[in-house]
């Protein structure tokens, strides 16, 4: 009989994988710098979206003043 094993995402087995890997290999964890780093590409920082926030608002300010 044929073993059923509940269905898991590739991502989360390529993080299994890593993890089990880190642990045998005693490779420190990443710093919060280098996870940062790694971001995925829409990752905008909480900096620019702010500037990007103020910069709309004054935007749509009226310029009668």
């Amino acid at each position: 009989m044929p073993l059923r094993t509940p269905h898991v995402s590739p991502a989360a087995q390529a993080r299994h994988v890593l993890a089990l890997t880190t642990a045998a290999w005693r490779i420190a964890p990443p710093s919060p710098h280098e996870v940062a780093r790694r971001a995925p590409h829409g990752h905008v920082p909480i900096r620019a979206m702010r500037r990007l926030h103020a910069a709309a608002v004054l935007a749509l300010l009226p310029h009668s003043w």
